[in-house]
């Protein structure tokens, strides 16, 4: 059996798992945040799986509403889109939060006791580690790639000398994947109350900013990562698949709104692409070392040539890549990986 653990609107999941049946495997895909859900939340309780669970010392079963079993002694390979397991609301009563602790140990200890044999793209405890500017930039300077000048600090005098350092030429970007900054409440499209997730985009520090930095820093204030602004070429987005490479080019610098993070435009110029071979075998021995099969690598290509690593997306989508392709030559190589024997 082949795992896919995803929302249920990810079409990147969509894709795989399209193709895992075509290789005609058994596949079990679901959101490990409704397995068990909040204990007692009246908003997703309609959505919540409600199984049963069997779990001894060394195997575990999952048995769903619709008969469906999943064994972890039977799992071969996992497919990992989301792994997030909800706490207990601080309202909840003392028994609900008890309760919820309790579940999400479970959850937990199931997928621990996966056969380590299982390939997974990539394992849900590897990849928290993994999934870290800091951790990943100096994993990547001792595997001989550049990095930007790089400092994290909660110092507002630390923030001025990098300032200063770079003549001013510098930018904030965000340390986290996500941060939940508005708790609006709403109603979403499948009539579920939920809140809104945002992050902010990278942009440039300017001279007006540093006048009001005491005010933000001090101690226990949350640090800030700053980096040098880099004269960009063009970004290059390399999907890394086991061995296998594929690198689109992203003419980054052809919008203005776009060109110190390209996420601020939906639909930019992208072509088929090739990084030096170099950087090609530093990038896979770099997944290697990490243990993971899969990741999304963000570069810069340099107008001095330099080729810059930024960032690995352990997550990272790519259909938007391959938008005007017929299938999918990623979600291919993935299934391969995960079927293939050993």
């Amino acid at each position: 059996m082949y795992l896919i653990l995803a929302i249920d609107e990810d079409v990147h999941a969509d894709a795989v798992l399209y193709y895992l049946e075509k290789y005609g495997k058994k596949v079990k895909r679901f959101d490990p945040a409704f397995l068990f859900d909040e204990y007692g939340s009246v908003e997703t309780g309609a959505r919540r799986e409600r199984i049963l669970v069997d779990i001894s010392s060394t195997s575990g079963k999952l048995i769903f509403p619709n008969g469906d079993i999943v064994s972890s002694d039977d799992i071969e390979g996992g497919y990992c889109r989301s792994f997030y397991i909800p706490k207990a609301k601080d309202c909840s009563s003392t028994a609900n939060q008890l309760a919820t602790a309790e579940i999400r140990s479970t959850v937990r200890g199931f997928f621990s006791l996966i056969p380590q044999s299982c390939r997974w793209i990539n394992n849900p405890y590897t990849e928290d580690k993994v999934d870290n500017k800091i951790y990943q930039h100096q994993c990547a300077i001792a595997h001989g790639l550049d990095v930007p000048d790089t400092l994290v600090t909660n110092c507002a005098d630390n923030v001025k000398a990098f300032y200063d350092k770079h003549n001013g030429k510098i930018i904030i970007k965000q340390l986290s994947d996500i941060s939940l900054i508005d708790e609006r409440h709403f109603v979403n499209e499948n009539g579920y109350n939920d809140v809104e997730f945002k992050g902010f985009y990278t942009s440039p520090v300017n001279a007006s900013d540093l006048a009001s930095l005491e005010e933000y820093f001090g101690p226990g204030s949350a640090p800030v990562l700053l980096q040098e602004a880099l004269c960009k070429k063009s970004e290059l987005r390399v999907t890394i698949i086991g061995d296998k490479c594929f690198t689109y080019r992203i003419f980054s610098q052809e919008n203005q709104k776009s060109k110190i993070d390209f996420r601020r435009v939906d639909e930019l110029r992208t072509e088929k692409s090739n990084i030096p071979d170099d950087i090609r075998e530093k990038l896979t021995s770099l997944l290697k070392f990490w243990g993971i099969n899969f990741a999304a690598v963000d570069l810069v290509e340099n107008t001095d040539g330099r080729i810059v690593f930024l960032e690995a997306n352990v997550v990272g989508n790519w259909l938007w890549l391959e938008k005007d392709q017929e299938g999918s030559e990623i979600a291919q190589a993935i299934t391969e990986v995960l079927v293939k024997e050993s």
